[in-house]
């Protein structure tokens, strides 16, 4: 493998298209979600930041605390109360780590997991809708392009 050696120049293009692309997600996709009556039902007691959460743990088998607020720059008192939360509605499950005791993992519980699936079933849908009338063509692009890119931000 061949070690990249960028310069500034590329380096300030990737993080200003980093960003661009993050405004852009939350402008065409998010904010449309979370503006759909049907999404916005989707779980009356939770807030913004718990469906983050759900969404990383509906990604990953089990994670711990750390590696949640460290993935959603979320502190770790708020990442608490947010769990405990999480946890009092039925979302998640506490354990402790079989290889390290002093570690506590999160995943979903199977009403959380049963919960996610309905929310990606309607994010689907929601997604549908908006590149309805988006050329075919392009769209196989950008889905090629995206996993290019998740593929790459893994390995780095």
């Amino acid at each position: 493998m061949e070690v990249a050696n960028i310069n500034f120049n590329t380096a300030k293009q990737i993080h200003n298209l980093l960003f661009a692309f993050m405004g852009l997600f939350h402008e065409k996709f998010l904010l449309r979600f979370r503006q759909d009556s049907h999404y916005s039902t989707r779980v009356p007691c939770l807030k913004k930041n718990h469906m983050k959460i759900l969404n990383t743990l509906y990604q990953k088998d089990s994670i711990t605390l750390t590696e949640i607020g460290k993935m959603l720059d979320i502190e770790k008192g708020s990442l608490t109360t947010l769990i405990d939360l999480l946890e009092k509605e039925n979302f998640v499950i506490r354990t402790s780590d079989s290889s390290d005791r002093r570690k506590t993992l999160v995943c979903l519980s199977p009403h959380g997991r049963e919960q996610m699936d309905r929310v990606m079933d309607l994010c689907a849908r929601k997604m549908d809708e908006i590149l309805h009338d988006t050329d075919a063509v392009e769209i196989q692009q950008f889905l090629s392009n995206l996993r290019s890119v998740v593929k790459f931000m893994k390995k780095i």
